[in-house]
């Protein structure tokens, strides 16, 4: 190679080398505004609030209950009345909770019923009830030693069977029933006619499967009632009694003063209220958490990519630099021969 070649060629190399450096610093300034980026996320994640599920014990109000009274009243609001007749006294709303009877089914699982008919003069003469390991029976010819009573009519002498009967839209009709724990099933002769049974050879029937029973069970449903009233409190705030003068809704309550106990319980309505602020706010959180970690995932993957560029650069630089070295050699090579031709 020439003194001019080489020449041409280190300065190809030189300007080379130098549009790799330019890339590499472009490629170093990328990375460094990708982790300040990653700075900045990481930074948003600090100030982050992990939302704190809310405690039942922070949300309690207090309850103030009349004594002395059967239904356990107790004063749900009051507010003191400024003006009219009534003035100086307080609106006062009064709740209580009332049990409300209602028909409820029991379905037994696994049942064997074991019938027979009265050929003469209809119904079932004969039932037996198996529940696991317990056994209900009736047999019209031993009554008193029966488990099953058999109802033809006073439906109201039995336990809840007026409302079961009321829920199947029924004002006659037989029914029959077992007491359990103090319970009342019943089924209706209707009911044992539709089963499924299966005939045996000694004239009785017999039903496998589960089988529905009836029986009248009760809830707690929250009445009030409003009252004017006189109440006295205690230097705390406290409430301390109340002198019911007037109320349609609760008549007896009229003219009687009665002492007012005190108490804590759940506050429901606050404590759901907190859930749900609480359920929200805990969304939001993971949902900003996936966002962050999403984005410094995107990050990171742009960063390997750039990364790899830099060691290709770094590669390609290395090779450069040998190949400017060797035609350095060269360059050296020549003029020295060039020189010594001079000289001689």
């Amino acid at each position: 190679m020439g003194l001019a070649a080489s020449q041409a060629r280190f300065l190809g190399l030189t300007a080379r080398k130098s549009n790799v450096e330019y890339q590499a610093q472009q490629i170093n300034q990328a990375r460094t505004a990708l982790s300040n980026e990653v700075m900045g996320l990481y930074s948003e994640y600090n100030k982050l609030s992990v939302p704190v599920p809310p405690s039942v014990n922070n949300y309690q109000k207090t309850t103030y209950t009349l004594d002395s009274t059967y239904e356990g009243y107790q004063i749900s609001n009051f507010s003191k009345i400024t003006d009219g007749p009534n003035a100086g006294y307080y609106d006062v709303t009064l709740v209580y909770d009332k049990d409300v009877v209602k028909a409820y089914t029991r379905t037994a699982k696994n049942s064997v019923i074991t019938a027979k008919k009265d050929e003469e003069e209809g119904g079932y003469n004969y039932l037996n009830f198996q529940f696991g390991t317990k056994t209900y029976t009736y047999n019209a010819a031993d009554p008193d030693n029966s488990t099953i009573t058999k109802i033809t009519e006073n439906y109201e002498q039995y336990q809840g069977l007026t409302t079961i009967m009321k829920s199947l839209g029924k004002t006659d009709g037989t029914f029959y029933m077992y007491m359990e724990n103090g319970v009342a099933y019943y089924t209706s002769e209707d009911d044992l006619d539709t089963a499924a049974f299966e005939e045996q050879e000694d004239g009785k029937e017999v039903y496998y499967g589960d089988y529905t029973f009836n029986y009248q069970g009760s809830i707690k449903k929250e009445e009030s009632v409003q009252a004017i009233a006189a109440i006295t409190q205690e230097a705390s705030g406290r409430l301390s009694t109340i002198q019911i003068m007037s109320s349609d809704g609760a008549p007896d309550l009229v003219g009687n003063t009665y002492s007012i106990s005190t108490g804590t319980v759940e506050d429901q309505d606050a404590y759901s209220d907190a859930m749900n602020e609480y359920q929200y706010q805990k969304q939001r959180y993971e949902n900003e958490v996936q966002r962050i970690n999403a984005q410094t995932e995107k990050i990171q993957t742009e960063d390997k990519s750039l990364e790899l560029q830099l060691n290709q650069l770094d590669t390609e630089q290395r090779a450069i630099s040998t190949e400017m070295d060797s035609v350095k050699e060269v360059l050296k090579s020549t003029m020295d021969a060039v020189f010594k031709t001079f000289d001689s």
